[in-house]
C-alpha cells in the first residue's frame, strides 16, 4: 500500500494568468475571486484538496507586478511570504511563444533547489499556430523546471494530469487539516471576497482597486435566512457615487450577483445588505492596508 503524501504547494505568477481560475477548477467549487482585470487576488488563501492517497495544500497568491503604490507592495509582499514553508512551487504562465522578461526576473528570485518547480501554461485553448510548443520549448530552455503541462482551467483540460504530476512531488507524511477542510479561511472572509468580485466586475478606472469590503455581521435569522451586513469602502466621494449608481441600480446589482454566490458558498438563503463608506487615501495608509486588505493566511 503506497505511503500518503501531504504538502504546501505555492501557485505564483503574474497577473491574470489564471491562477485563482486553475485553482477553483481543480476544487469544484468557487472558493478564490476571479475577473479579468490584475491584482484581483489580495491574499494568500490556502485551498485544502484531499484525497485517500494524498492531500494538497494549495495556497494561492497575489500576482506579481510593480507595484504603483503601498497597496501594490502589500500585494507583492504578501506573494512572497507565501513562498515560505513551501514544498512544490507551480508558476503559471500563458502561451506567449517566449519567457517574459518579468518571469526571468522573478524566477530568480523565487525558485530554490530545496523544492521542484513545476510549470502550468495556461490558456492552451486560445493559443494559435506554434504558441503553445514555442512556449513549452523556450521555458524548458531556461532549465528551471522539473515538469511543464499544459493547461486551460477555463475549460478544465489536462487538469488531473497537473494534479497527477503535483503529487508525485510532494513529500510522504500525514495530513495538514481535517479531511472536510477545504479553505483555511472564514466565511467573513470569503463573504466579503465575493462582493469584492463583484464591484471589481462591474466598475472600471481605479475604482476596482480602491476598494475593499468588510462583513459587519454574519447571523442566522429565525426565519432561516442568514444576515449578512458588509461595508464597501472606496476613497473618493465620486467612488461612492458610482457604486451606489443612478437610483441604487449598481449597488442593487452587485448585490443580487454576489448573493448568489454566497448563497452557493454557504448553502443556505442570505439576506445581504450592502452598504457604502468613504475612507480617504486608504490605499497609502499601511496601517488602512494591513486592516482592510491584509485578511489573509498569516505565515
Amino acid at each position: 500500500m503506497s505511503s500518503f503524501r501531504s504538502g504546501f504547494v505555492g501557485i505564483l505568477g503574474q497577473t491574470n494568468v489564471g491562477k485563482s481560475t486553475f485553482l477553483n477548477a481543480v476544487m469544484g467549487q468557487k472558493l478564490v475571486i476571479t475577473s479579468p482585470k490584475p491584482q484581483t487576488t489580495r491574499n494568500r488563501v490556502r485551498c485544502i484538496y484531499t484525497t485517500e492517497e494524498a492531500q494538497i495544500v494549495f495556497v494561492d497568491t497575489p500576482g506579481l507586478h510593480r507595484p504603483r503604490n503601498r497597496l501594490g507592495r502589500h500585494l507583492v509582499r504578501e506573494a512572497f511570504r507565501a513562498l515560505r514553508g513551501l514544498d512544490v512551487l507551480v508558476y503559471v504562465v500563458e502561451p506567449w511563444r517566449s519567457v517574459r522578461s518579468q518571469d526571468r526576473l522573478l524566477l530568480d528570485q523565487v525558485t530554490s533547489a530545496d523544492r521542484p518547480t513545476l510549470l502550468l501554461v495556461n490558456k492552451i485553448d486560445l493559443a494559435r499556430g506554434n504558441d503553445l510548443e514555442e512556449t513549452l520549448l523556450a521555458y524548458e530552455s531556461t532549465g528551471i523546471f522539473a515538469e511543464l503541462i499544459p493547461i486551460s482551467a477555463a475549460k478544465g483540460t489536462n487538469l488531473d494530469e497537473a494534479l497527477r504530476t503535483i503529487l508525485v512531488h510532494l513529500p510522504e507524511g500525514q495530513p495538514h487539516f481535517p479531511a472536510d477542510t477545504r479553505v483555511d479561511q472564514s466565511d467573513e472572509f470569503l463573504v466579503a471576497e465575493l462582493i469584492r468580485e463583484k464591484v471589481i466586475r462591474h466598475t472600471s478606472q481605479e475604482i476596482p482597486y480602491s476598494t475593499a469590503v468588510r462583513v459587519k455581521w454574519l447571523t442566522g435569522r429565525e426565519d432561516g435566512l442568514l444576515d449578512i451586513q458588509a461595508e464597501i469602502i472606496v476613497e473618493k466621494d465620486s467612488q461612492k457615487g458610482i457604486i451606489i449608481g443612478a437610483r441604487a441600480s449598481m449597488i442593487k446589482e452587485i448585490g443580487t450577483e454576489a448573493r448568489s454566490d454566497i448563497e452557493s458558498l454557504l448553502g443556505t438563503r442570505v439576506f445581504l445588505d450592502l452598504r457604502v463608506s468613504i475612507q480617504k487615501g486608504w490605499t497609502h495608509d499601511e496601517r488602512a492596508i494591513e486592516r482592510l486588505a491584509g485578511g489573509g493566511s498569516k505565515p
